[in-house]
């Protein structure tokens, strides 16, 4: 029922460094996101890792999981945005995907029982768009009607699914959560040094 995608194909150009494979803790980035998607209780279609910038060396960092849920789809058009990186995430789902949960591969902070909490709620309140918000700033993982896929098809450009939540204000549930780590991605060193610090 529920596909998660994991947003990890862009270059860092402000941080400076291939983010994905930055230390975090006793792995990288990427890895603790992936970690903590997998441990989630409600993921149970596919997990897609979608990789851009750097993509082989990535992939190789990763290639030990094993779980038969997880699927790498490589983005050769990456620099077009986050658009093109969510549309290849939704390349050919599964017929029994009837929502998806969008992450980004930079917010390793984000644990399961976050995740889960989210779900549940969006289950609860038969909601058809949700986001988590911390301080009325929106933040991650956005859960999706599959219905919306056509749409999500035509978006462009690097604004990634923000012109769509526009769009569907109507729709959208914005459950507000006393956590700032929904709203804490890692887009410049200093961020990451701090974070890191912070939370290891």
């Amino acid at each position: 029922m529920y596909t998660g995608i994991i947003l990890a194909a862009g270059d860092a150009e402000r941080m400076g460094k291939l983010k994905q494979l930055l230390p975090w803790k006793d792995k990288t980035i990427l890895e603790t996101v992936i970690d903590n998607v997998l441990k989630s209780k409600y993921i149970d279609d596919e997990i897609r890792v979608v990789l851009g910038a750097e993509a082989e060396r990535v992939k190789e960092k990763i290639s030990y999981y094993k779980d038969e849920r997880l699927r790498i789809k490589e983005n050769p058009d990456y620099k077009e945005g986050m658009s093109s990186s969510l549309q290849k995430g939704i390349e050919d789902l599964a017929k029994n995907t009837k929502f998806l949960v969008i992450f980004l591969g930079d917010q390793p902070l984000i644990t399961p029982d976050i995740f889960d909490m989210l779900i549940n709620r969006f289950e609860e309140n038969s909601s058809d768009i949700m986001l988590p918000i911390y301080n009325d700033k929106p933040g991650h993982p956005v859960i999706i009607n599959t219905k919306f896929l056509p749409e999500i098809n035509k978006l462009d450009g690097a604004m990634g699914l923000k012109p769509f939540l526009e769009e569907h204000e109507d729709l959208v549930e914005y459950y507000s959560i006393d956590d700032e780590k929904v709203i804490i991605d890692l887009d410049y060193y200093d961020d990451y040094l701090y974070y890191k610090n912070k939370y290891d």
